[in-house]
């Protein structure tokens, strides 16, 4: 099947002086489609991405941003989303990783239908804001802004296991381990319980899954620095969550899990 494809033309985008820390990054875009995909390295990890798109076709929401990791071949480079679930795939046909591809590289976005991945180049006139990125991925993941009063968290959470209670039929009670957030920077990380209720509300509108949602009483977050990827355990009536600083993309993950466990 041929890609849908407009007049483009592709360049990688070697981030300023003022970013050089973070390395390469790109904007992606379908000039037809109005599609917009922009990638960045992210701080201090190998081979992985942050991803954050707009207006793709196939893709809800219509907005959002995700960690994504190198996972291709040398013919082949192929990134996706970290503990599954992404919205999309991205596939680099012939020769390769984007950041050692020749400037002439293209991307294929593979969403809703395998059979008709949209293509997408890069826009050599748009500069990437990797800051921006990067809090974008945070705004969509509910880690708290710096300095946030776990007073502020709290409620937030609480907010969102009412939400997720009324939706659901069920009594889940949050309760964040804040002796285990003894850091500001993981503290932020706290509010990503609302991520998880988000997982838990999606899951339970299945009927298949609704009555072992509503055997979840219990909601227990804490964190482990170097903890590595999202871990969850059930027991009884408790459900145990335990983010690290490399616990990526917790509300698919979540949700992942949890159809496959209940």
């Amino acid at each position: 099947m041929i890609p849908r494809v407009s007049k483009l033309a592709f360049a990688l985008v070697l981030a300023g002086s003022a970013h050089v820390a973070f390395g390469f990054a790109v904007v992606l875009t379908n000039d037809v489609e109005h599609a917009r995909i922009t990638i960045a390295d992210y701080p201090g990890q190998q081979d992985v991405l942050v991803v954050a798109w707009q207006g793709v076709p196939g893709v809800t929401p219509a907005s959002g941003a995700m960690i994504y990791r190198a996972d291709g071949s040398p013919s082949e480079g192929r990134y996706v989303a970290i503990g599954g679930g992404g919205r999309f795939a991205l596939v680099e046909r012939g020769g390769g990783r984007w950041r050692h591809a020749s400037s002439r590289r293209a991307f294929e976005v593979i969403s809703d239908d395998p059979r008709r991945p949209l293509l997408v180049v890069g826009d050599a006139s748009q500069a990437v804001d990797v800051p921006a990125l990067l809090a974008q991925y945070d705004a969509f993941e509910n880690i708290a802004a710096p300095g946030e009063a776990s007073t502020v968290i709290e409620a937030a959470v609480a907010a969102k296991a009412a939400q997720t209670n009324k939706a659901c039929g069920s009594k889940i009670a949050a309760k964040l381990q804040w002796k285990t957030f003894a850091t500001p920077a993981s503290a932020r990380l706290a509010k990503q319980a609302v991520s998880i209720l988000e997982a838990l509300e999606a899951v339970c509108a299945d009927k298949d899954y609704a009555a072992s949602i509503r055997a979840v009483r219990e909601l227990r977050v804490d964190y482990q620095a170097d903890g590595g990827a999202l871990r969850l355990e059930r027991t009884g009536a408790a459900l145990a969550v335990r983010f690290s600083d490399t616990s990526f993309n917790p509300r698919e993950t979540a949700r992942l899990w949890l159809t496959d466990h209940l």
